[in-house]
C-alpha cells in the first residue's frame, strides 16, 4: 500500500471527516499524558518512579532497591508501591507526584484551553485536574449570539466506574476521567490487575450480569462520535491498545482501505516517517487515521501550536437535532 503522506508537517493537515464531524458537534477529543507533560506533569513512567520514590525518604526503600525496581514496567512499579504502602501504612500523596511545575503551567493552560474548543465532552486516562478546572469559552460559532466575549464555563468532572456508561457522552462540558480520578484515590487504575477488572470481556446479550457497563460505554463511543486521540506517544501504545482494542474496534482487513472517522495526533522527527508511515497502517487496523505532525523545531512543543490550530479548524459546534436522532437510530440497531 502506498504511503498516504510524503512528509512530516509543521501542522497535520486537518481530513474533511473531522471537519464534518466537527459541525455536527461530534467529536470527542481523548487526552493522553503527553497533553500534562506540557504543564510539567510527569509521563506514565515518571509517575511510576514518583511512588517508589515516595519511601525513600522515609527510608522504608533503599537506594539500591530502588535502583533495581526504576527498571521494571510502570504498572508494575505501581504495584509495589502500593504494596510498599500498604506494608508501611503510608498513603502515597498522588495529588503532590502529578502537581505541574510552575514555570511550565501556562502551556499547559493553553494546551487544554484549545481542546475545550475543540470538543464540549472530553474524554482521557489520565489522573490529574487539569480538565477539571473551570474554562474560557467562546460562544459557538454556529448559534446566534450578540457578544462574542468568552465565558467561564465549569466541567462535571466524572470519574467514578459506576457512573460511566453511554448516558454521559452527550452531556455538555463534562470530562469523562475513564481510568479514574486523584481527586478519589479509589477510582484510579494503578496496576495490572485494576486493568484487567476494568476490561474484563462481557457478553452484550442484554443480560445486565454479564454486561461491563464501561466496555459497553467504549463500543459505543467509537459507534457513535469521531474520536480524536491527542497526548498519546509511543511510550502509551500499550494504554490506547487496551481502550480500542476492547472497544471492539479491529477491522477486517478488507475495511482497512475505508476513510477513518477517528483519528490520533502523534509527533515526529523529519527522519522517523518510515515510522510514520508503519503507524499509520497500524492505527488503520483500528479505524483510526493518523494526523503526524513535525517535532523538529520545538519538539513536544509543537503540540501546543497544533491544538490550537485544530481550535481553529475544527471548533466545537452544538450537536444537531439530527445528529441525536442518528445516535438514537444507531443504538436501536
Amino acid at each position: 500500500m502506498a504511503p498516504r503522506f510524503d512528509r512530516i508537517p509543521q501542522l497535520p493537515d486537518v481530513p474533511e471527516a473531522l471537519k464534518l464531524a466537527a459541525l455536527r458537534g461530534n467529536i470527542v477529543p481523548f487526552i493522553g499524558a503527553g497533553v500534562s507533560q506540557l504543564g510539567g506533569c510527569p509521563g506514565w513512567d515518571a509517575f511510576a518512579n514518583g511512588a517508589l520514590k515516595f519511601f525513600l525518604a522515609p527510608g522504608k526503600l533503599t537506594y539500591a532497591q530502588y535502583d533495581q525496581m526504576s527498571r521494571l514496567h510502570a504498572r508494575i512499579k505501581l504495584s509495589l508501591a502500593l504494596d510498599l504502602e500498604r506494608r508501611y501504612s503510608k498513603p502515597i500523596d498522588f495529588r503532590a507526584l502529578l502537581k505541574s511545575q510552575d514555570h511550565k503551567h501556562s502551556f499547559g493552560q493553553r494546551a487544554y484551553d484549545g481542546l475545550a474548543k475543540i470538543g464540549s465532552t472530553i474524554v482521557t486516562t489520565n489522573y490529574d485536574e487539569w480538565l477539571d478546572a473551570p474554562v474560557l469559552e467562546t460562544p459557538d460559532l454556529a448559534a446566534s449570539v450578540s457578544s462574542s466575549a468568552p465565558l467561564s464555563v465549569s466541567r462535571k468532572s466524572i470519574y467514578r466506574r459506576n457512573e460511566i456508561d453511554t448516558a454521559v457522552l452527550d452531556q455538555k462540558d463534562t470530562v469523562i476521567h475513564i481510568h479514574g480520578s486523584v481527586v478519589e484515590r479509589e477510582s484510579m487504575v494503578l496496576t495490572t490487575t485494576h486493568y484487567l477488572d476494568l476490561y474484563s470481556s462481557h457478553r452484550t446479550d442484554g443480560k445486565k450480569e454479564s454486561e461491563n457497563r464501561f466496555l459497553t460505554f467504549l463500543e459505543e463511543l467509537f459507534k457513535l462520535k469521531s474520536v480524536l486521540f491527542v497526548g498519546y506517544g509511543l511510550s502509551e501504545l500499550e494504554i490506547l491498545e487496551y481502550v480500542v482494542q476492547k472497544a471492539g474496534r479491529v477491522r477486517p482487513e478488507k475495511e482497512e482501505t475505508e476513510e477513518p472517522r477517528h483519528f490520533i495526533v502523534q509527533g515526529f522527527f523529519s527522519h522517523e516517517i518510515e515510522v510514520a508511515h508503519s503507524l499509520d497502517d497500524y492505527y488503520r487496523q483500528f479505524g483510526i487515521g493518523l494526523l503526524p505532525f513535525s517535532r523538529d523545531k520545538r519538539d513536544w512543543e509543537q503540540l501546543i501550536e497544533v491544538i490550537e490550530y485544530m481550535a481553529r479548524e475544527i471548533p466545537a459546534h452544538s450537536i444537531l437535532p439530527s445528529q441525536v436522532l442518528q445516535e438514537m437510530e444507531d443504538l436501536l440497531q
